[in-house]
């Protein structure tokens, strides 16, 4: 019988920071992130740096990785000597990656479980992280799947977004839209409902009161459990995320996973600069 060995594929959207794709051998799906003058990838060939700097004066769009990128990804795993693979999308209801790559991997000799994490971001990258440490505790294939669909359940991500123009434009905002035209300094937290759709969980007048918010519900999800991992991501906004980050960490000490990092340029593209986000992924 075939020893297994398994490879994990993850898109550019679910923020799994490089350091982590690079330690866990994970195979990177950049999305496409488009300027006037050019198609960029999506945490290749621009940083979440370059990005945000270019977005104050010039608007970009975004668009799924072509078929060939896609096919090309699992040549490229199975040239590596991989026999099955664990996709990570972030929501099919807010990107066409998932269904693209599920489509393109019924075709594929290795043997593919795509993960619809019906989540965005970081909230979305766990389980390609969890899928790495479960990898590397020599789980069998199907039960390792079972696991990461188990705990996709159990995560949850929050962002506070200071403008909504960008999700407005981008026409990524779901039930969000009827807050685009709310009273001014009237600032959202936003999560993805069941279905993987944008939606609002809270509102506050003024960023203070709103981030007082946003931690409140992180300690709603955390709760009890005691088996959890938290990271908190920025766009072009370092400090809030760190001094958020010093907040959850003197308020829940029970969390014994904690991560930081930035927003990637595609998902920056529908969320403009400012935004700090959380996710939490519980596993007990």
């Amino acid at each position: 019988m075939q020893t297994e060995k398994i490879a994990i594929l993850v898109d550019s959207c679910s923020d799994v920071p490089a350091s982590v794709l690079q330690a866990a051998d994970m195979a990177l799906l950049p999305v496409n992130v488009i300027f006037r003058d050019r198609v960029y990838e999506d945490r290749v060939t621009i940083t979440p740096a370059e990005f945000y700097r270019r977005q104050a004066t010039e608007q970009a769009t975004t668009a799924s990785p072509t078929g060939k990128t896609v096919l090309e990804a699992f040549e490229r795993i199975q040239e590596s000597g991989y026999t099955h693979v664990l996709g990570v999308c972030i929501s099919d209801k807010l990107s066409g990656t998932f269904q693209e790559v599920k489509l393109l991997s019924e075709d594929s000799p290795l043997k593919v479980h795509m993960v619809n994490t019906k989540n965005i971001g970081i909230g979305s990258g766990f389980a390609a992280i969890y899928a790495a440490q479960l990898r590397d505790q020599g789980l069998a294939f199907d039960d390792l799947v079972a696991e990461v669909e188990r705990v996709v359940r159990q995560t949850k991500v929050f962002f506070y977004i200071p403008n909504l123009k960008y999700l407005v434009a981008g026409g990524r905002v779901g039930r969000v839209a009827g807050m685009a035209g709310t009273l001014l300094n009237v600032k959202p937290i936003i999560s993805c409902d069941p279905d993987g759709v944008f939606a609002p969980v809270a509102k506050a007048r003024g960023e203070k009161r709103a981030l007082a918010k946003l931690i409140s519900l992180v300690g709603e999800t955390i709760g009890d459990h005691q088996q959890v991992s938290v990271s908190v991501v920025d766009g072009a906004n370092p400090e809030l995320r760190e001094t958020i980050l010093a907040q959850l960490q003197a308020a829940y000490p029970q969390v014994s996973d904690w991560g930081s990092g930035d927003i990637s340029p595609a998902l920056g593209v529908h969320t403009g600069p400012g935004l700090v986000g959380v996710g939490i992924q519980v596993r007990d």
